[in-house]
């Protein structure tokens, strides 16, 4: 058999080709949503890289770093930056900033692709990393906050401009760092998981599975989960796969506007933690709305509560439970019941669950001395799993060695 590795930039190929006409959809808060196909998502990307490589100075394994929300742009990062050799590495805008600063100097990130908007945050930042050379700043915001900036300051749109649409990427190893992203420190300091071409390849085929979430290029999936939160559930890469049409919320994540999303995109999809869930089941019985496209929701982050499955089922959303973690990549559970659950008593109790391990993801029980417990559903132990996403150890540090 032929021997071809499992990269990004293949992903990026495809979805720019054979599935060029589907979109990346932006809301912007005011008029038309800003629409751009996969083959301009495509066309941009390389150009992001030629700006990255040629003026920027980004070569090998440098860590390019993301402070932004979901956007067209941001979907283009994740696609150029991997593709071209170097490192994605997604910021968790929520963070303190005091964590931010560790992270990015941990990380030693030499450049930062950043939302205007999220400038208030990134400035007061600047003065305290110790790697960030290059600053690129794209859509609204006050420019004026980086007056004075002891690196350059570039314009996403002008750094782009007139560079070539094609970009030779390279034939890299599949086991090369393509993307990392920082827990959020409840342990202690931040831990970095990097993730390799071949385990997101991976993951985003799982992830299409129809066991999983399943999709295909007649969706559209609202993506409310953040793109720096564990790759945003592999969505990016997994929607490039099969054609499905993003819908990027951008800032605009309170629940009217998200409810408006709703209404005017029909997204048939919608992936998001049940906080988010919570405040959009309130908007619609103040405000109600034709949400009837959305047939499909993702939940993951938390447990949700019965009583918010209940409410979302009477709306037509049926709401599948995802269990997963920075280190898993995300995806370690789905529950999509089993056949013989379907249609009965015990069908809602399943949903209720974490679901199902599925396959390349093995799992065991452990007790305190590491003897193996029965998987009996009533003993508890420490839970163990691996797989070929599942990251084998922490970013460079104390933290580093080896995870059982």
């Amino acid at each position: 058999m032929q021997d071809v590795p499992l990269l990004i930039s293949r992903i990026l190929a495809h979805g720019s080709t054979i599935h060029g006409s589907s979109q990346v959809i932006t809301w912007t808060g005011e008029g038309e949503p800003q629409r751009r196909s996969y083959a301009e998502i495509g066309a941009r990307a390389a150009q992001l890289a030629h700006a990255l490589r040629e003026d920027l100075g980004v070569a090998g394994d440098d860590r390019v770093a993301t402070l932004m929300w979901n956007n067209a742009e941001h979907v283009e990062a994740y696609f150029a930056i991997p593709s071209m050799g170097a490192v994605l590495h997604t910021l968790n805008l929520r963070l303190p900033p005091e964590q931010l600063a560790w992270i990015v100097n941990h990380a030693a990130d030499r450049v930062i692709i950043a939302n205007g908007s999220l400038l208030p945050l990134l400035a007061p930042l600047l003065p305290h990393l110790r790697t960030v050379e290059h600053v690129v700043v794209t859509g609204p915001g006050d420019r004026g906050l980086l007056a004075g900036a002891s690196v350059p300051v570039h314009e996403y749109e002008d750094l782009i401009a007139g560079k070539p649409t094609t970009y030779d990427w390279p034939e890299l190893d599949e086991r090369q760092a393509a993307a990392m992203c920082y827990t959020s420190g409840t342990t202690g300091d931040p831990k970095g998981v990097v993730y390799s071409h071949r385990s997101v390849y991976l993951h985003s085929m799982q992830v299409n599975m129809a066991q999983s979430m399943g999709l295909t290029d007649q969706d559209t999936s609202l993506v409310v989960v953040p793109q720096f939160h564990v790759n945003a559930w592999g969505l990016p890469h997994a929607t490039f796969m099969t054609g499905v049409n993003l819908l990027m919320p951008d800032r605009f994540l309170q629940p009217a506007p998200l409810a408006e999303m709703i209404e005017s995109e029909k997204p048939t999809h919608a992936a998001a933690v049940p906080t988010i869930w919570q405040g959009l089941l309130a908007e619609l019985t103040a405000k109600p709305r034709d949400v009837s496209s959305l047939t499909q929701v993702t939940i993951g982050g938390s447990a949700c509560p019965p009583s918010l499955m209940e409410a979302f089922d009477k709306l037509g959303m049926r709401v599948c439970h995802a269990w997963g973690m920075t280190e898993t990549s995300p995806l370690g559970t789905v529950a999509r019941p089993p056949a013989h659950a379907v249609g009965t008593e015990e069908e809602f109790g399943y949903r209720l669950t974490q679901g199902r391990f599925p396959a390349s993801v093995e799992a065991r029980l452990t007790g305190p001395g590491g003897e193996r417990i029965p998987w009996d559903g009533q003993s508890a132990g420490e839970l163990e799993v691996r797989g070929p996403w599942i990251a084998g150890a922490y970013y460079n540090g104390p933290d580093a060695e080896p995870l059982r």
